[in-house]
């Protein structure tokens, strides 16, 4: 997954391409092993590279990244950080451009920007122009070792000036609109950022679904279906920062409120019930309507200290409150039912990583995390309880790398400390052993192996130990597990990639172990059917992925990925087995302001929660764009002609078994226009970091 060394054009004599090499495999080590946590120094070596690197391999192995310099074309028809890192290709990264998803054959991508960990919107605004390169580690190292694979963004060098942005995204096909006005100014060393927006989207959706509920002395069906219902959400955001950049020290503070509202609306849906063969109610009419709410005010801070070239601590600090209204109303003819929820709650993460280069190419990084979170919520509606949750974990690494020869290895060894809390029982306490350990061999300089292990531990959602419970219908009701352990996570992997002037491959084999899988529970009781969780059952999941990208020249990029899983469940009541291929291909073509591009995407099966078989639907893209000056305009047609997609959800159990088919609108045809304009004023600046306030977690049982 990380590649080699740049080549430079043969138009380049021999002494010069060889002093080249010198100066930019010097500055690439420096950067490594010495000043991997000063992003301060970073900038003018990342500039130099981008000067000099004009006709070479796009992507060069480092120790323990992938080193991805953009080209000309891709930063021209890029308008967000994840278009950049879409046209980047890089082998076995997945960009999911309209969601921030950045996949990789073992899990998700965090991405960082200058060493910074950063959410969606951060970079969602980036400016491709102001990006000068892109780090790939697929060996994470150092304040990146706790992450199954990094992305770390590095910018330009900052100057006097600033700018102002204005994006508008709209659908055509089903309701969407995404609006945001971004703000920069720099003077000196210090920066100041402000950001706003305001998103609105309604995929109208309808669903079938056919339940089997197996009671003592007999079975009951029940059959539910609407059409046209309402997924309304909304977002409002605003957010200001400001942020001092020095020669020994970088800080950052922001601050910022964001106002969440969804509602689910079902009308007018029809209901049937059965046993065996008899009907017992025809033709009932459903409404369903949920309403969720939330604002929540967060704080951010960021402190990065260097202390020499060899040692240097950086630290944050996260945290928000959350107000959550939740509010559900079932109602099937005269029979009614609500969950009417009120939550408090806090969240605060806390991290800290010292790090040491020494001589001899190897390095040391000491790293302390705290996570703290509270929920108290009020429970009115068909059932009252009050209930209070309180989770904390801690977790301390050590990580040390070394290069010996054509061997790179990396040990992490961590412990971590976890409790949890509900009101009226004893606080449940965990000391559980982490431990990532990699090693990469250099067969030449175009291929290289790589060994990952990674033992983990994982503790249930803080919604699933919930201990109240909410019936929700005239059949079922929900209820928590507060006895459900600990899990312990296993993960080798293997792989194998290749990197030449205009090709690149990575292969791999993956396994997945882990044991106190949480899945639902469900069980008779009084006339009812409960749905609950447990933890008995052990989940295997073995893996096989190659990706491959072609860049005949500079215009013309190529991306073909393929992946083979297999999903094993064992243990209590249950015995899953699902096999599943699937597989993307993109393309994207440049020619002076334009680009234009295509990409397609296979069915795939999953196993949801080690329970829920789900199969998804054929996706495509076609796109084009046009770029010039200070305007950008992008056009998106999906799945032209597919008026039928949907998602199927199938689940059978002892108790309960259903199938459920679900159609929306955004799994069907829509178009997608977004027009950009920005304008600069003094010196030319990096863009302003965009922020995005995700939706905050909650306790509530739904």
């Amino acid at each position: 997954m990380h590649l080699q060394e740049v080549q430079v054009s043969w138009k380049i004599g021999k002494k010069k391409m060889k002093a080249l090499l010198v100066i930019i495999m010097s500055l690439c080590l420096h950067v490594t092993y010495a000043q991997k946590p000063d992003t301060t120094k970073t900038f003018i070596q990342g500039k130099e590279l981008g000067e000099v690197v004009v006709k070479s391999s796009y992507l060069t192995r480092e120790d323990d990244h992938i080193l991805a310099i953009p080209t000309k074309e891709q930063r021209k028809h890029a308008v967000t950080g994840y278009d950049l890192l879409s046209n980047l290709m890089i082998p076995g990264v997945s960009v999911e451009r309209s969601t921030g998803s950045v996949a990789t054959p073992n899990g998700a991508a965090t991405l960082y920007i200058d060493g910074r960990e950063v959410d969606f919107r951060e970079v969602q605004s980036l400016r491709p122009k102001d990006v000068s390169r892109v780090e790939y580690f697929d060996v994470p190292t150092g304040k990146y070792a706790k992450d199954a694979y990094a992305i770390n963004i590095i910018m330009k060098p900052l100057n006097n000036g600033g700018y102002t942005q204005l994006d508008a995204s709209q659908n055509v096909g089903y309701l969407y609109g995404d609006y945001n006005l971004i703000s920069k100014f720099v003077t000196g060393t210090k920066s100041l950022n402000l950001w706003a927006g305001y998103s609105l989207e309604n995929p109208k959706s309808s669903m079938d679904e056919n339940e089997t509920f197996i009671f003592p002395d007999y079975q009951l069906n029940r059959l539910q279906h609407y059409n046209n219902a309402d997924n309304r959400q909304t977002e409002k955001y605003v957010q200001a920062s400001i942020s001092n950049r020095g020669r020994k020290y970088i800080w950052m503070l922001r601050g910022g409120m964001a106002w969440n509202a969804s509602k689910n609306g079902v009308n007018n849906g029809m209901t049937e019930y059965w046993k065996t063969a008899a009907a017992i109610k025809n033709g009932s009419i459903l409404d369903i309507n949920t309403r969720n709410k939330s604002y929540r005010p967060s704080v951010y801070f960021y402190g990065l200290h260097t202390f020499s070239n060899t040692k240097s601590l950086d630290y944050v600090f996260d945290g928000y409150y959350s107000r959550n209204d939740y509010d559900r109303l079932y109602n099937d003819d005269n029979v009614s039912f609500r969950s009417l929820v009120k939550e408090d709650y806090y969240y605060i993460k806390a991290n800290a990583n010292y790090s040491m280069a020494f001589c001899h190419r190897n390095r040391l990084t000491f790293s302390l995390y705290e996570f703290m979170r509270i929920s108290d919520s009020e429970y009115i509606g068909t059932s009252a309880y009050n209930q209070n949750l309180h989770s904390s974990e801690t977790i301390l690494f050590a990580d040390y790398s070394q290069r010996l020869g054509s061997f790179f290895f990396d040990i992490n060894p961590g412990l971590s400390f976890l409790t949890y809390r509900l009101k009226g029982m004893k606080s449940i306490n965990h000391l559980t052993p982490r431990l990532q350990a990699r090693a990469t061999y250099r067969i030449d300089k175009v291929q290289q192996l790589q060994f990952m292990f990674a033992l983990g531990n994982t503790y249930p959602r803080i919604n699933t130990i919930n201990n109240v419970e909410q019936q929700i219908d005239p059949i079922i009701i929900l209820k928590g597990n507060s006895n459900m352990d600990n899990s312990i996570l296993l993960n080798p992997r293997l792989s194998h990639t290749l990197n030449l002037n205009k090709f690149a491959l990575q292969t791999g084999v993956s396994y997945f172990y882990q044991n106190h899988s949480i899945i639902s529970d469900y069980y008779i009781r009084d006339g009812h059917l409960i749905s609950t969780f447990r933890d008995d059952c052990i989940y295997h999941r073995p893996s096989a992925d190659m990706s491959i990208t072609y860049k005949p020249s500079g215009t013309l990029n190529m991306k073909l990925s393929g992946q083979w899983v297999k999903h094993l469940v064992r243990g209590g009541a249950e015995h899953r087995n699902l096999s599943a291929f699937s597989g993307t291909a993109m393309i994207n073509y440049y020619v002076r302001d334009f680009s234009f591009g295509a990409s397609i995407a296979s069915p795939a099966r999953d196993l949801i929660d080690s329970q829920i078989s789900r199969k998804t639907f054929w996706r495509y893209q076609l796109s084009t764009m046009w770029n010039h000056g200070n305007w950008a305009i992008e056009a998106n047609a999906n799945n032209l002609f597919m008026m039928k997609n949907n998602i199927v959800d199938e689940l059978s159990a002892s108790y309960y078994s259903f199938k459920q088919i679900d159609q929306s609108r955004s799994y069907n045809q829509y178009a997608n226009l977004k027009i950009v304009y920005s304008f600069d004023y003094g010196k030319k600046t990096s863009k302003s970091p965009d922020y995005k306030h995700q939706n905050s977690e909650s306790a509530i049982l739904k």
